[in-house]
């Protein structure tokens, strides 16, 4: 570790690194759930029959579904047992690029972009992919998590 650095460099270098975060079936049931948590009413998220008659023909996924599925292993797994003093969720920026549907199977894969430490704080930003069973582009979702060390 560098001289007043908070990450060890054996995760530095793993910047750029693509992990699979894992393959996830999507149900319609979870799909429904999800709608009413974040309490969408958009019926193309939760009525079958509004959906099929619509140019998308099922239900899909609300878009920021995608972020539930994948990422909090960079979070859990990853990132936070180096800031076991606090870690805290700095952005998310999110693009789709076409609906999930129930019955999709979605691979997450992710990778570290960057790292940048300010005295005792770290901003780790990773990239997440989404692609289908047909292995198309779903969504790409940037994250930054904001990790820091308490004095001693």
């Amino acid at each position: 570790m560098a001289a007043n650095s908070i990450i060890p460099d054996e995760f530095k270098s793993k910047i750029g690194v693509e992990w699979e975060l894992g393959v996830y079936a999507i149900e319609k049931g979870m799909l429904q759930r999800f709608a009413r948590a974040i309490d969408d009413p958009n019926p193309l998220w939760q009525d079958e029959e509004y959906a099929r008659q619509s140019q998308y023909g099922s239900i899909i996924a609300p878009p920021t579904f995608m972020v539930t599925i994948g990422g909090e292993q960079f979070g859990h797994q990853i990132i936070a047992p180096m800031f076991r003093e606090g870690l805290l969720h700095g952005s998310t920026e999110l693009e789709c690029y076409q609906p999930v549907r129930a019955g999709d199977n979605i691979m997450v894969t992710g990778k570290i972009a960057g790292i940048r430490e300010r005295s005792k704080m770290a901003f780790v930003t990773f990239d997440i992919t989404y692609t289908n069973q047909k292995r198309e582009l779903v969504a790409r979702c940037q994250q930054t998590m904001i990790g820091y060390q308490t004095e001693k």
